[in-house]
């Protein structure tokens, strides 16, 4: 049996440090925060009625976990309750992580996610994304690397899980500034998701950036001509076309759409080789 499952098989301490390093990074980007940003940032705390990763954790423990909670609008809730909320996610985050540790095959069990079927892991690391596009979406200016390249390498690996749960042999990745380059390779046995330079197809710009396409911070075919962002071997690219076709809010999905759907119009512009 194949037991390759991205950054869930991976080394874990190196997991727990980019993740909770990524939690560490945002508590004084929120504190230094002006009060009408800060609330970007609210959703992403722990809060009396939304308890962060409860829900995950009783459905991977085999409990009932009831129905969820409405979301409420913390936004405007002050600055201290904000910062409050953050810090309890970032210790209820880590304590997910001691679970798992305690339990290594606790962060295999696969769960429901509004992408269908994931690791209990792969959704714990995937929450550097939201983090990511939190932090940037509240204008903070720089947003740490610490977030930024936790927040690129959540995306890569859903891609991945998403491209080995339908059946796909491909291989993608992003790098630039901001991040240390994220990988990953998939086939229908398994995935790998992999630090650093790496060649295979993929995205290359800064990872705010590339993180910011699919929220529509930027349109991809003027990035592609101010060469802002480059794609690499667009046929490889391609390869993912029925992917997110098949899988409604792929993180990072818009980006490939639009990577795909642009390949036959701006094929001549200097971001494209």
């Amino acid at each position: 049996m194949d037991h390759r499952r991205g950054v869930a098989t991976g080394p874990p301490e190196q997991l727990r440090a980019r993740l909770l390093g990524a939690w560490d990074a945002l508590l004084p980007l929120a504190g230094g925060l002006a009060p009408e940003r800060l609330g970007a940032l609210a959703e992403l705390g722990s809060w009396p009625e939304r308890p962060v990763l409860a829900r995950l954790l009783a459905q991977a423990g085999g409990e009932e976990a009831g129905p969820e909670a409405a979301r409420q609008d913390h936004a405007r809730d002050g600055r201290d309750a904000v910062l409050a909320a953050l810090e309890r996610a970032g210790r209820r985050v880590a304590g997910a992580l001691d679970a798992i540790e305690a339990d290594p095959p606790l962060g295999l069990t696969v769960l429901e996610s509004p992408l269908g079927p994931l690791p209990l892991l792969t959704q714990v690391h995937a929450m550097a994304h939201e983090l990511a596009l939190a932090a940037i979406g509240s204008g903070a200016d720089p947003v740490p690397e610490a977030i930024t390249d936790a927040g690129v390498a959540a995306l890569v690996d859903v891609v991945g899980a998403l491209a080995h749960r339908q059946g796909l042999r491909a291989a993608a990745g992003v790098w630039g500034p901001g991040s240390g380059g994220w990988s990953f390779r998939a086939d229908p046995d398994g995935w790998e998701t992999l630090g650093g330079p790496a060649d295979v197809p993929g995205v290359e710009g800064a990872a705010a950036t590339v993180l910011g396409v699919p929220n529509g911070r930027a349109a991809l075919p003027s990035l592609l001509a101010r060469g802002e962002l480059r794609l690499h071997r667009i046929g490889g690219l391609m390869a993912l076309a029925p992917l997110v076709e098949q899988v409604p809010g792929l993180p990072g999905g818009a980006l490939l759409r639009r990577a795909v759907g642009a390949v036959g119009l701006l094929g001549r512009l200097p971001g494209m080789r």
